[in-house]
C-alpha cells in the first residue's frame, strides 16, 4: 500500500503593510551604518589627523662644511647666513636655517670636529650632527602633530651615514610622543623622550680596518643609550630594548647584537692578535706599525739593535704560575746591555678619532720593566725603557698638534728620582720585574683634557739598554 503524500505547507504573502515596515526597518539599519561609519571615521580622523609643525631649525656652528638641501632640490646648498631681515639668529656666530618636512642635512669632514651642527626643535630636543671621519648625511622626514588634539607628536628623521647624538626633551605636552630614527638598511630606532642618544653608522672607506662587530661580523651601526633614556632597536621583526649607559651593534646581515655597556676601545689589535712574526707590522699594516729610530748620527748598524715582539706569557695577575691555557700575549722592547749610544725602537697606530663626545677617556695598560740600568732613566725622556706619545689637537683640524708623553721607568735604589711631571711627560716609577697597571683619565690631565682629536698613539723604549713588556692596552672611551 503506498504512503499517503503530505500537502506541502502552504506560504502566505506578506501584506502590503508588513513588507512596507520590513523596507523601512531595512533602510533603518542601514543609514545607522552609515551614520556609525562616518562617525567612527571622522572620530578616527579627529583623533589621528596630523599637521606639519614649522618651527624646525638648523644651526650650523662652523663656517662651512654643513650643507642644507630642500625637498625637490637635486643637490644640497652650503649654509650661508641669511639677510638681516630674514636671519633666524640675528647677531649670533651660528648661522641659521630654517628646516620643513623632507629636507636633507649633510655634513662634510672639512667642517671639523665636534658638533658642527645642530637641528633644534620647539619642543626643546635637539640633534647633533658631526663631521669626522667622513662626513655625514640626515633627514627630517616629518615633524608633526595632531591637528586638533593633544594626542601625538610624530618625528621621524632619516640617518644614512655619519655620526649624530639626539637629545629629546621630557615633559612634552602630548600623551604620545613618537620619536623615530630610520636606517637605510630598514633598521627603525625609537627614541623615549627624555633621554640621550648616540648613532653611529661608520664609514667603510678604505686606509683603516672594515668596522666589525665584536663577533667579527661587519658593521652596519650602532646605537647607544647614554647617561638617561631607553632605545627600541627593531629590525627584521625583532625587538631589541637598550638602556642607560648601554649599546647594541648592527650587523650588515643577521640580528641585532646582545646589549654592551656604552665603552668603546679606540686603539685596533690592543691585544697583538694581528702581529705575524715574519712581517712584524710593516708597510700595510691597518694597525700598528714599527717606529725604529734609524736616523741617529754616526752610530753603527750593529748598535740599532732595538726589537720587538710579541710573546706568550703569564697574566700580570698572576704572573708566577699559569697554564697555556691561562697565557696571553704580551708586547716587549729589547735591547741588551753593552751599548754605547742610546736607540729608540717602538710601534705607533693611526687613530684619527673624534673624541668630543667622550666624558671619560682613560689610558690604560699594565707594564713591567725588567732592564734598566741607566740611573735616573726617563730624564728629558731621553732614557725612558716604556715611553707612550698621544698625539692630539685641541679643538679644530687648523690646530697645531699637540704631543703628550707618560714614561714608565724603575725608581728603584734612586734617591733622586724624576720629577712626577717635565714639560708635555708625566712619569711614573714603578718597581723593577713588578707588573704596574698605568690607569690615567685624559679628561682629568692638564693638557689634553679638552682635546677634541687624537691624531697617532706611539710606544716606544728609549735608552741604552732596556727589556720592557706591556699588555692589557686600552684607550677607552665613554660618553
Amino acid at each position: 500500500m503506498a504512503d499517503s503524500a503530505l500537502p506541502p505547507t502552504s506560504r502566505l504573502p506578506l501584506s502590503p503593510e508588513a513588507s512596507a515596515w520590513v523596507a523601512i526597518v531595512g533602510f533603518f539599519g542601514v543609514f545607522c551604518g552609515i551614520v556609525l561609519a562616518a562617525g567612527l571615521a571622522i572620530h578616527r580622523h579627529y583623533q589621528d589627523a596630523t599637521v606639519p609643525l614649522g618651527g624646525a631649525l638648523l644651526r650650523s656652528h662652523v663656517n662651512a662644511g654643513v650643507a642644507l638641501q630642500s625637498r625637490g632640490q637635486l643637490v644640497g646648498a652650503s649654509l650661508e647666513r641669511l639677510p638681516a631681515e630674514n636671519d633666524p639668529c640675528p647677531g649670533e656666530a651660528d648661522i641659521c636655517s630654517p628646516v620643513n618636512e623632507g629636507d636633507s642635512i649633510t655634513t662634510k669632514p672639512e667642517a671639523g670636529y665636534g658638533p658642527v651642527a645642530s637641528l633644534v626643535l620647539p619642543d626643546g630636543s635637539q640633534v647633533d650632527y658631526f663631521a669626522h671621519p667622513a662626513g655625514g648625511d640626515f633627514a627630517l622626514d616629518a615633524y608633526r602633530v595632531s591637528a586638533w588634539t593633544t594626542e601625538r607628536q610624530e618625528v621621524r628623521l632619516r640617518h644614512s651615514a655619519g655620526y649624530a647624538r639626539y637629545d629629546i626633551a621630557a615633559g612634552q605636552p602630548f600623551t604620545d610622543v613618537q620619536y623615530v630614527v630610520d636606517l637605510d638598511d630598514g633598521t627603525r630606532v625609537v627614541l623615549l623622550p627624555g633621554g640621550s642618544y648616540s648613532i653611529n653608522v661608520p664609514s667603510t672607506l678604505g686606509g683603516r680596518l672594515p668596522p666589525t662587530t665584536i663577533g667579527g661580523a661587519p658593521l652596519y651601526a650602532e646605537v647607544a643609550v647614554r647617561a638617561a633614556g631607553r632605545a627600541l632597536v627593531r629590525r627584521a621583526g625583532v625587538e631589541a630594548s637598550v638602556g642607560a649607559d648601554e649599546r647594541v651593534q648592527i650587523p650588515v646581515a643577521g640580528a641585532v647584537s646582545a646589549v654592551l655597556p656604552a665603552t668603546w676601545q679606540l686603539i685596533r689589535d690592543a691585544d697583538f692578535a694581528l702581529f705575524d712574526e715574519q712581517y712584524e707590522y710593516r708597510d700595510g699594516s691597518l694597525t700598528w706599525h714599527r717606529s725604529w729610530n734609524w736616523d741617529v748620527p754616526n752610530m753603527a748598524p750593529e748598535e740599532m739593535n732595538g726589537r720587538f715582539a710579541v710573546i706568550r706569557g703569564c697574566r700580570p695577575e698572576t704572573p708566577d704560575l699559569c697554564t697555556a691555557a691561562d697565557q696571553m700575549l704580551i708586547g716587549q722592547f729589547r735591547r741588551d746591555g753593552g751599548q754605547t749610544r742610546p736607540f729608540t725602537v717602538g710601534i705607533e697606530q693611526t687613530l684619527d678619532v673624534d673624541v668630543s663626545e667622550y666624558s671619560s677617556l682613560r689610558l690604560t695598560g699594565w707594564v713591567r720593566v725588567l732592564t734598566q740600568t741607566v740611573a735616573r732613566a726617563g730624564i728629558a725622556g731621553s732614557e725612558c725603557p716604556m715611553m707612550i706619545q698621544l698625539v692630539y689637537k685641541l679643538t679644530s683640524p687648523t690646530d697645531p698638534q699637540e704631543n703628550r708623553f707618560f714614561c714608565v721607568y724603575t725608581a728603584d735604589d734612586q734617591p733622586n728620582a724624576v720629577p712626577e711631571e717635565v714639560g708635555q711627560i708625566r712619569y711614573r716609577p714603578v718597581p723593577l720585574f713588578q707588573w704596574y697597571q698605568l690607569d690615567v683619565e685624559l679628561r682629568d690631565d692638564s693638557l689634553i683634557r679638552q682635546a677634541r682629536f687624537i691624531q697617532q698613539i706611539r710606544i716606544e723604549a728609549r735608552g741604552h739598554d732596556y727589556l720592557v713588556e706591556f699588555t692589557g692596552l686600552g684607550l677607552m672611551g665613554r660618553p
